[in-house]
C-alpha cells in the first residue's frame, strides 16, 4: 500500500538517522506512529472517492514501487561521498539491515487489512501519493534536525547529508512516476488506510525489532565505513541496546 511504500522509500533515510536520535529521545517510535498518522491524514483528498484495491493489485503495486525506490537509492547513494571516503562500505552497513526492514514492512502489509480478497466496487477516500512521499521526507528531516540541535557540527553535517539523500530519492521516485502516474493510478484503485488499524499495525510491527540493539551495531559499522565522528556515541548506543534487551 502507499503508506508501506512511503515507509519503504524513506526507511533508508530513517534507518540512517535512527542510531543518532535513539540516544537523544527514547520515544522516537511513538513519534513515528504519530507522524505517520499525520502524514496520512494530511494526504487525504477531500471529497474524492476511489475503488479499494484487491490484495493482488496491492501486491503488484507494492513490488513495482519498491523496485523503483531501490533504483533511486542506487542513483542517490553518491550523496554520501560528502561524508565518507568509503561510501560502498557504508552502503553495506545498511544493506545488511535489509532483512530487518523487510520484516517490518512485510509485517505491516499483512497486518493492515488494507485490501480486498476479490474485486468489489467498494469506494474509499484516496490519498495524494505524491504529497504523502513529500511529507514523509520533510517530517523525517524536521524530526532529525530537532533532535540534533545540541550535537556537534560534524554530526549535523551527517544528518544534513542524510536529508539530501532522502530528498534525492523522493525526487527520483516521483520523476519515475510522472509520465504515466503511479501503479495505483493506472489500476484506478488504492488500499484502505484506516487510522486505528494503521496505528495498531505500526505498534505491533515495530515491537518485533529491537531497534536499540540494531542502532549500536549500525553505529560501529558506520564508524568502520568512515563516519569517525560517530565513534563517541557507539558505546552509549550499545549500552542502551543491552538495557533494552534485558527489559524485553
Amino acid at each position: 500500500m502507499e503508506v508501506i511504500d512511503c515507509v519503504n522509500m524513506v526507511s533508508k533515510s530513517f534507518i540512517l538517522t535512527i542510531f543518532l536520535v535513539v540516544a537523544v529521545q527514547a520515544d522516537v517510535f511513538d513519534q513515528l506512529t504519530q507522524e505517520t498518522r499525520k502524514i496520512i491524514n494530511e494526504s487525504l483528498i477531500p471529497g474524492a472517492e476511489i475503488r479499494q484495491c484487491t490484495c493482488e493489485e496491492q501486491s503488484e503495486c507494492v513490488k513495482e514501487m519498491k523496485d523503483q525506490a531501490m533504483g533511486c537509492v542506487d542513483t542517490c547513494w553518491s550523496k554520501f561521498n560528502a561524508i565518507s571516503k568509503k561510501p560502498d562500505e557504508l552502503r553495506k552497513c545498511f544493506s545488511d539491515k535489509d532483512d530487518m526492514l523487510a520484516t517490518l514492512l512485510d509485517c505491516f502489509e499483512h497486518n493492515a487489512d488494507s485490501c480486498l480478497a476479490k474485486h468489489e466496487d467498494k469506494k474509499i477516500q484516496p490519498v495524494d501519493i505524491d504529497k504523502m512521499f513529500t511529507l514523509g521526507v520533510e517530517r523525517i528531516n524536521k524530526t532529525s534536525s530537532k533532535m540534533t540541535k545540541t550535537l556537534s557540527n560534524s554530526i549535523k553535517k551527517i544528518v544534513d547529508t542524510i536529508g539530501e539523500f532522502g530528498l534525492c530519492v523522493k525526487d527520483c521516485f516521483i520523476a519515475k512516476n510522472k509520465p504515466d502516474g503511479f501503479c495505483f493510478d493506472k489500476k484506478q484503485c488504492q488500499p484502505l488506510i484506516a487510522d486505528k488499524k494503521t496505528r495498531k499495525s505500526l505498534k505491533t510491527c515495530t515491537k518485533k525489532i529491537d531497534f536499540k540493539k540494531e542502532a549500536g551495531e549500525l553505529c560501529e559499522c558506520t564508524v568502520k565505513a568512515g563516519l569517525n565522528e560517530l565513534s563517541q556515541y557507539c558505546p552509549m548506543l550499545k549500552l542502551i541496546g543491552q538495557r533494552g534487551g534485558r527489559k524485553g
